[in-house]
Parts: structure tokens; C-alpha cells; sequence
């Protein structure tokens, strides 16, 4: 709960209103496992997505694609942006890529495994990279 922003209380209310047993008081190892499983599961779906974009193209690889980009913030100031693929076909999301100016790291020359940081420059540059990215991907 606390990485979408809500604490201990919103949890026990959550699990009580979903009729759960009050949850831990040491989230961790369960943020974890929800993570991986909605992380497969999202690979999964995406994967099935390409497969029935193929099959309704009769087998083409050349699909036709949306790429639309949001912000955590309105702007040029986020530290955050996400960016889909969906499929004009079957209008299922295909890819997702996420950029992150955003540090965590004590030492901010050295980075540690577990930063989240993958992009270096200004916000608006962020789309941009992105869509050139797939450009690049699907030609």
C-alpha cells in the first residue's frame, strides 16, 4: 500500500473491506511477491497481445502501433514518464517502457543495482527518446 502512497491504515481498511485478514505490519516480503507476480503477468499479457496482433495481421510482423506518452506531473518537471504500445488491430498494450531522472542512491556518481534512474535530461526529452526508441525497433 505504501508504494501507491497509503499507509497502515488504508491497508487494514482495504483487507476489511475486501473481508481479508488484517494484513502484516511488515509489508516487504509481501510488496515483493505481489510485484513479481504482477510483473509476470504483465509479460505474459503482452506477449499474448503480440501473438494475436500477428495472427490478426495473418501472420505479418509489420503491425500497426499507437505510442502515446504520460507524466507523472504536468510539465516539463517530472522526474517520471511512461509510454505504451498498443495495437491499432486488437487495441491491446503491447509494451510498456518507463523513464526515471529520479536517484536514490546516497553517492549520485555511483549508482547502486537497484536505482531506478534510466534517463538523463530534460523531462520533455523523455517522449522523445521513447518514440525513437520504437522507431528504431519497429523498422
Amino acid at each position: 500500500m505504501r508504494c501507491i502512497g497509503k499507509g497502515a491504515e488504508s491497508a487494514v481498511m482495504f483487507c476489511g473491506i475486501m473481508n481479508l485478514p488484517p494484513p502484516p505490519t511488515k509489508f516487504t516480503k509481501f510488496n515483493n511477491n505481489l510485484l513479481q507476480a504482477a510483473r509476470e503477468t504483465c509479460e505474459e499479457s503482452m506477449a499474448e497481445a503480440v501473438h494475436e496482433a500477428v495472427e490478426e495481421n495473418e501472420g505479418g510482423r509489420d503491425i500497426a502501433v499507437a505510442v502515446d506518452g504520460s507524466w507523472q506531473k504536468r510539465g516539463f518537471s517530472s522526474k517520471n514518464g511512461v509510454v505504451t504500445v498498443t495495437s491499432v488491430d486488437t487495441g491491446k498494450v503491447i509494451d510498456v517502457e518507463i523513464l526515471s531522472k529520479h536517484c536514490i542512491c546516497p553517492n549520485k556518481t555511483k549508482h547502486l543495482q537497484n536505482c531506478k534512474r534510466n534517463f538523463v535530461g530534460y523531462s520533455g526529452k523523455m517522449e522523445n527518446r521513447i518514440l525513437w526508441i520504437y522507431a528504431e525497433v519497429f523498422e
